[in-house]
């Protein structure tokens, strides 16, 4: 009987700010596992990132504008997936997971591929 009504209106003054680069973080750990991503960043982007001393993502930009995020992604895929069913895989994820952690709606999610990597010319990888 006692119980708070769950819309109450919280009593304190305040707010919370979410910045540009915790969206950004949110946005990479939730495309970390999709097949076919080789890497985020277009390659002068990344070289930038490395000379700035860049710990983020590179390849992901974000944009908060009155109370809902865009964000894009560019990356390079491996050779042989499918081009729209990881953009799809990526906006589907991104999407989901920065709408649960943030409580941001997300307006658009967009993808540009800008490389694609043969298994060959990618570094480490065992032929």
């Amino acid at each position: 009987m006692s119980d708070p009504k769950p819309d109450a209106a919280p009593t304190g003054g305040g707010g919370v700010t979410i910045s540009d680069s915790v969206v950004a973080k949110v946005a990479f750990k939730a495309i970390s596992g999709i097949e076919g991503i080789n890497a985020l960043g277009g390659t002068s982007a990344r070289a930038l990132a490395g000379l700035r001393g860049d710990k983020g993502t590179p390849g992901i930009s974000v944009d908060l504008h009155e109370g809902s995020v865009d964000i894009d992604i560019t990356m390079s895929i491996v050779f042989g997936a499918s081009v729209p069913a990881v953009a799809e895989a990526c906006r589907k994820a991104v999407s989901e997971q920065v709408e649960a952690t943030t409580g941001l709606p997300v307006r658009a999610v967009n993808v540009l591929v800008t490389d694609v990597v043969f298994p060959e010319d990618q570094a480490g990888s065992a032929g």
